[in-house]
């Protein structure tokens, strides 16, 4: 399994995904202070974009967590 860097757009935190995880997928920032929910908008180039907090609270789904 490959991984990608990027950076978390909030705090700017150097975050390694794994090349499985698919545009749409749900992550959290790996910084402690931020915590971020995050998701895939794109793969080549990898870019996250900010989940809003009323979004995150799905029972469907749980974010890919560092922690």
């Amino acid at each position: 399994m490959a991984l990608e860097f990027v950076a978390c757009p909030v705090c700017k935190q150097k975050l390694a995904l794994f090349d499985y995880m698919t545009v749409g997928a749900d992550v959290v920032c790996a910084n402690p202070d931020c915590l971020t929910y995050l998701r895939i908008e794109r793969r080549r180039p990898l870019q996250l974009r900010v989940i809003p907090d009323g979004q995150t609270y799905n029972a469907d789904t749980r974010p890919e967590s560092y922690d």
